[in-house]
């Protein structure tokens, strides 16, 4: 009577050589795809960075906007208020020197009523100066 050998006795070398492979490549040898994984994460680091530079060139090119308008903005208050000033220096009143003590910016307002046609045409800051005020009905 013959012994016959179990069928994994036979090809147990096998199966081990195998099984190391299998393990060794895919578990320890498997380096290009830590490589790959390793390229993928240094440009995902490189377009952080990317992204983290050019989000502060914007936020420095905002602010910089930003300034720019509070000095245009400025300029232009400063502008209208030398304007103001010269138009104060320009600008014509009417007032009537023997019945008050108001100027008018409208030669027919009610408030020259009681001057009767005595009405004069003055500078605005010769008026001021006078110590007139703006009439009642202009404000």
């Amino acid at each position: 009577m013959q012994y016959k050998k179990p069928f994994y006795k036979k090809i147990w070398l096998y199966l081990v050589v195998v099984f190391i492979t299998f393990f060794t490549t895919f578990v320890f040898g498997n380096t290009s795809i830590q490589d790959s994984q390793q390229t993928v994460i240094a440009k995902s680091t490189k377009v952080v960075k990317n992204n983290a530079k050019k989000l502060v060139t914007k936020k420095v090119t905002v602010k910089r906007r930003r300034a720019t308008r509070k000095r245009k903005v400025a300029a232009k208050r400063k502008q209208k208020k030398r304007k103001s000033v010269a138009r104060r220096n320009v600008r014509k009143v009417y007032i009537a020197p023997n019945s008050g003590k108001r100027y008018h910016f409208n030669p027919s307002c009610r408030g020259l009523r009681r001057a009767h046609g005595n009405i004069t045409k003055i500078s605005l800051k010769r008026a001021i100066s006078q110590g007139y005020t703006l009439c009642k009905w202009e404000d």
